[in-house]
């Protein structure tokens, strides 16, 4: 399994680079250089082009240029690559605790979005959601059942309360639940700002097997609201640029690092299996 996601994300971040470099290239071209399939090639461009990295054209790709004004420097350079790693580290880390047959439950945020792709390869996955958008999306790479809580499928879906959540629980059975949080408070509650979430978060926490929480960096400052306390917690992910703000006191809670490499570092509780 390991393998398998490592050549992924090389060959994906490969191809983004082909094609910025080149400006324009062709599915049968890459699939000549990068010796797959031209229907994973068009799978990975599909991907590629959801997180904004290239625009899809007749038998191949384009290079998509940023809406802001582009230096070309190398420093520039770098910066937009290392964001692009940060970002598939933690997408990499998140599919170390996902299994074939296992019922997810992946609730909004950038991270989780740019995630579900990624899924494509893990069977009979029933993949459940809060919006709309990763539902749509979803529906191009799950092997299995997609769910959206609520049940409302005509607009954008991102928030739910507790009844939907027990409707939810009756027919499915949590293995993992992987929440996009926006800090860690003081008091050691993990937080979002939606104060909406927090009720039918709590209970999806309550009945989930595994509990990942998932801090990428912080881009603003929001008003923040806890709905878990660290201990609740059997996984944190945090990206690099995020560890140095917590780590004392996520360690202070039980937790010990398990990995860590230059853009994200996984904690474990300690205290539980």
């Amino acid at each position: 399994m390991a393998k398998g996601n490592t050549s992924l994300l090389k060959r994906r971040l490969d191809i983004a680079e082909i094609v910025r470099k080149q400006g324009e290239v062709k599915v049968d071209e890459l699939s000549e250089l990068l010796n797959v399939s031209g229907v994973t090639i068009r799978q990975d461009l599909n991907y590629l082009e959801q997180q904004g990295y290239l625009k899809r054209s007749f038998g191949g790709a384009i290079y998509l240029q940023p809406k802001d004004s582009f230096d070309k420097s190398h420093q520039e350079s770098n910066n937009e690559a290392q964001n692009a790693y940060s970002d598939i580290s933690l997408i990499m880390r998140c599919l170390s605790f996902i299994n074939d047959g296992d019922t997810l439950c992946l609730l909004n945020g950038k991270i989780t979005r740019k995630l579900i792709p990624y899924l494509y390869n893990k069977k009979n996955l029933t993949l459940i959601v809060n919006d709309l958008s990763f539902a749509m999306l979803a529906k191009d790479y799950i092997q299995g059942e997609i769910v959206l809580i609520g049940g409302v499928f005509n607009q954008k879906y991102t928030n739910f309360d507790k009844n939907d959540v027990q409707t939810l629980l009756v027919k499915y059975e949590l293995s993992t639940v992987i929440f996009e949080i926006e800090a860690i408070n003081t008091d050691d509650e993990i937080a979002i700002s939606n104060a909406q979430l927090l009720e039918g978060y709590q209970l999806l926490l309550n009945n989930a097997n595994c509990r990942i929480a998932l801090l990428p960096s912080r881009m603003e400052e929001n008003d923040t609201f806890g709905f878990a306390s660290l201990q609740q917690i059997d996984v944190i992910i945090l990206s690099n640029s995020t560890m140095a703000e917590y780590h004392q006191q996520i360690t202070n809670c039980s937790f010990k690092q398990s990995s860590v490499n230059k853009d994200s570092v996984i904690y474990q509780n300690s205290m539980k299996k």
